[in-house]
């Protein structure tokens, strides 16, 4: 294959008119000059300039070189453009991917900030589960992952990645307003219910797999194993089947803008909290950087 810096070194010698005009734009000596046209003229065994008093013309098979190496000059240049439009954020993509309650809360202000900021990039969104979010990172499917584990409770998986902490999720328990742990528990949002009064409640619970654990490791914490009752991730209908008195559930304070009137919300003890973090690659790109700063500076205090 051919050297394309010997390409870029005939070309600048024509352009030039001489080896000796052609060295200080090159960055290289007459000499060093002349040992590259020599040497792009054995890899090939045919003369490409022809040199008399007054400087050098090419041969005819050094102008059709010098055709391809206008081309590679060319590429090279807007190379190098589009690469600084994608520093500059004048360019490029951003494909993020977000758990439901986090893409319905968290990031539509900051999918908007950051559009205001950088009308070029091009920005995608997907609703995934945590669990999915690492290896699609890892293999450069996704940019950025709103993904969140539980404390205590199960993490997501955040090997090889960088893990950048937005906010701290609280996690409520919702219940019909008859039931008699309501009735038990004091009359504002912030009073707490033990788990372990809950040992003899229905549970509907979320489908995801993380959160599927984290209630049985919270109901084992507590001497039981949870009676599930019903399966959904739509909080809407997760409310209706509360109001309707068929079960309890686990509700973060993200969902709770969700909930019907009727519904009865208390903190749970122990506290049981989602840790929602930003997961990138260890070296984002420009735009993945721009928004992990727009989502820093949009968190909680």
């Amino acid at each position: 294959m051919l050297d394309p810096r010997r390409l870029l070194v005939l070309r600048a010698v024509v352009r030039a008119g001489s080896m000796t005009a052609a060295a200080p734009e090159l960055g290289y000596t007459p000499s060093a000059v002349s040992q590259q046209v020599a040497a792009l003229e054995r890899e090939l065994a045919t003369p490409l300039l022809v040199r008399h008093a007054r400087g050098v013309v090419p041969t005819e098979a050094g102008a059709l070189l010098i055709e391809h190496a206008d081309a590679v000059a060319g590429r090279l240049e807007r190379a190098a453009d589009e690469v600084a439009d994608l520093t500059a954020l004048r360019a490029g993509r951003l494909r993020l991917a977000s758990f439901a309650s986090a893409g319905a809360r968290l990031l539509p202000g900051a999918i908007g900030a950051f559009r205001r900021r950088h009308p070029a990039v091009r920005l995608s969104l997907e609703l995934r589960e945590p669990d999915e979010c690492p290896d699609l990172l890892r293999d450069g499917d996704l940019d950025l992952a709103i993904s969140f584990g539980y404390v205590p409770g199960p993490g997501h998986d955040t090997d090889g990645l960088t893990a950048t902490w937005l906010l701290d999720d609280v996690v409520n328990v919702a219940l019909p307003a008859d039931h008699p742990a309501a009735e038990e528990a004091g009359p504002t949002p912030t009073d707490e219910i033990d788990v372990a009064t809950l040992r003899d409640a229905a549970w509907i619970r979320d489908s995801g797999n993380v959160c599927r654990e984290q209630l049985v490791e919270m109901c084992a914490a507590a001497g039981f194993t949870p009676n599930i009752a019903f399966d959904s991730d739509d909080f809407p209908m997760v409310s209706g089947l509360v109001e309707s008195g068929v079960g309890v559930a686990l509700v973060p304070d993200l969902a709770v803008h969700q909930m019907g009137r009727r519904v009865v919300l208390r903190r749970l003890r122990p506290r049981v909290v989602r840790r929602i973090e930003a997961l990138t690659t260890p070296n984002p790109s420009p735009a993945t950087a721009a928004m992990l700063d727009v989502l820093r500076s949009r968190r909680p205090a």
